[in-house]
């Protein structure tokens, strides 16, 4: 009877680590498909069309790969925008953000607070990865960085700032956490999740940023309750990281042990703002 009692257990707990990974497994499946069906279709429209056309898609690589890529992101998340929806409900339901409605003062309040920690935070764990020269020494990190500034800026500006944070944000904060919390605590969903959302990015140097990242978001979702606040926080912090550190002029005057220091700072008393909430919902 124990026994039987044990893997009815060990069963509902297989059942529930599927219902977490499904949406993921979905979206990095036909994310990857995509990928290689665009790639394979525009390698022999270019091939057909030869001349000029050629010459200028090899010039261009990084940035049609990067739309490519911006494009099976899209794709991915399609299937999972029932699921996506469901779970948006039952986690606004779960948390009654009343709160959320409340005014418009307080809802630009929280976007201001959102976005400004979600700027100071990116850039100081950066400084703190250079400083520790994480980034230089890792050569898939620095052939993903080459590849990303390599695409036309404004092109890659909405890639960077608008597709990859609203795909990734649907199956990380939007499925895969608020599911998580069904059955576990919020606090180890919220690692959790981040976890995921790290490894998701392959290389450890962004696997590392990621994770923090991630941690960060799920946070800043759960305190200020609407799911435009995670979109907005990757969306603010990828936007600030993509045009300082891709900048020189940018690069020198923000990238410095100094700067790290006061925006780290500032991260933690906008955390603690955040922490405290109810001094600016009510």
């Amino acid at each position: 009877m124990a026994e039987k009692r044990e893997n009815i257990r060990h069963s509902e707990n297989l059942g529930t680590v599927g219902m977490i990974l499904q949406p993921f497994l979905i979206y990095y499946i036909i994310r990857f498909i995509t990928v290689i069906m665009l790639t394979y279709l525009v390698t022999i429209t270019v091939q057909k069309a030869g001349g000029a056309v050629e010459a200028l898609f090899t010039e261009q690589e990084a940035t049609v790969n990067a739309i490519i890529g911006g494009i099976a992101m899209l794709a991915g998340i399609l299937p999972l925008l029932l699921d996506f929806r469901r779970e948006i409900k039952k986690h606004n339901k779960r948390n009654d953000r009343k709160a959320v409605d409340a005014g418009m003062v307080r809802t630009l309040f929280r976007i201001l607070i959102t976005i400004t920690l979600a700027f100071t935070s990116s850039i100081a764990i950066n400084i703190l990865f250079i400083s520790l020269h994480l980034t230089e020494n890792s050569a898939s990190y620095s052939q993903v960085a080459a590849h990303q500034y390599g695409v036309f800026f404004p092109i890659g500006l909405f890639l960077y700032g608008v597709v990859s944070p609203l795909a990734e944000e649907v199956v990380f904060r939007g499925i895969l956490y608020n599911r998580m919390k069904k059955t576990l605590p919020a606090a180890l969903s919220l690692v959790l999740s981040a976890l995921l959302f790290g490894l998701y990015h392959g290389n450890i140097v962004q696997a590392a940023y990621g994770f923090l990242m991630g941690m960060l978001i799920a946070y800043t979702y759960e305190k200020c309750g609407d799911f435009l606040f995670a979109f907005l926080f990757h969306a603010a912090a990828n936007i600030s990281v993509y045009v300082i550190t891709g900048s020189p002029v940018l690069y020198e005057r923000f990238i410095t042990w100094q700067n790290g220091i006061f925006l780290a700072a500032i991260s933690v008393m906008l955390l603690l703002l955040l922490h405290f909430r109810d001094s600016f919902r009510r």
